[in-house]
């Protein structure tokens, strides 16, 4: 599981900072380029290839969130890399990621957690009766070369694992990926737009770095079992570790 690798390093070099990106505003659904493909995370190096808002506009209600935040208590993934990957925190994930374009839509497949979001292009929007899940309903479409992505009826929890910085079900997530001329690294930019945490969106960006030769590997998750039942013994855990 390459996330145990990378954790340490991405909470370290993540560079605090706002920045300002440039978007094409013409929209189409014939888009000029193919994004197809597997792209790996790099957070060493420059230029910096994960930028986090400076400051986090906190609601009250967010604050408090924030200020009680414990990973071992809200996390579900703790102990059990097995549970279920989350938007928006799947789009920080330290595995590499494949795009893979077709004629209806986009799909997206993360290494980490075998994780597939299959989008429709220009989809319909949500049914009133759409339920809340992992990865949310999103829908597809072009604005000149930008694939735009947007994202409702997620189950909330955080905005990025480790962080604590929350986001709610009633939030909205746009992600805008583009390449600069001449170059295959792919620029993403997420706006998150939740009132009930945020009292402005916010802007995260990161770069996922073409990688022709890299493969998404099957994961190959471990579970210490939920926190209710009980721990396993020194025996089965050895057993559990032997089966990685």
């Amino acid at each position: 599981m390459r996330a145990l690798i990378f954790l340490a390093i991405f909470v370290g070099v993540i560079a605090h900072v706002e920045v300002s990106a440039q978007v094409p505003g013409t929209q189409s659904t014939s888009p000029r380029v193919d994004f197809s493909g597997v792209y790996v995370a790099v957070y060493v190096g420059e230029p910096e290839t994960v930028i986090l808002p400076d400051v986090y506009p906190f609601t009250a209600e967010a604050e408090r969130a924030f200020n009680a935040f414990d990973r071992a208590v809200a996390d579900p993934r703790v102990g059990n890399d097995c549970a279920p990957m989350r938007m928006p925190a799947i789009l920080w994930s330290p595995d590499p990621m494949e795009i893979l374009q077709e004629d209806e839509g986009v799909v997206v497949r993360f290494e980490a957690g075998d994780t597939t979001r299959s989008i429709p292009l220009d989809g319909p929007p949500p049914p009133a009766n759409q339920p809340y899940t992992e990865l949310g309903y999103s829908v597809a479409y072009w604005v000149a070369d930008v694939l735009t992505i947007e994202t409702t009826h997620m189950m909330g929890g955080v905005i990025v694992n480790d962080m604590g910085q929350p986001i709610s079900r009633e939030a909205r997530t746009t992600e805008r990926y583009w390449r600069e001329p001449g170059e295959k690294d792919l620029q993403v930019e997420v706006l998150v737009d939740d009132a009930v945490n945020y009292t402005e969106p916010l802007k995260l960006v990161r770069v996922w770095v073409w990688s022709p030769d890299e493969q998404i590997l099957p994961w190959q998750c471990f579970s210490l079992g939920t926190r209710e039942s009980e721990a396993p013994s020194v025996d089965e855990l050895a057993r559990m570790l032997e089966e990685l």
